[in-house]
């Protein structure tokens, strides 16, 4: 694995974890947002309306 990918590797998962335990920001949801997938990528989503708030994907091959 290339340096940059470790990199964004890791970067990626500090911002799903800085979001994990936040209240949905959205107006008509008292849910708190959790770590899970959004259309199979990595992503931090509310546990109630189910809106993602952050996700990340791998490029291509």
């Amino acid at each position: 694995m290339a340096k940059s990918q470790t990199t964004t590797d890791h970067t990626e998962g500090r911002v799903l974890a800085i979001l994990d335990g936040r209240p949905c920001p959205s107006d008509d949801c008292d849910g708190d947002l959790e770590r899970g997938t959004y259309k199979d990528n990595k992503a931090v989503v509310c546990e109630d309306c189910g809106t993602p708030q952050a996700q990340v994907w791998a490029p291509s091959s």
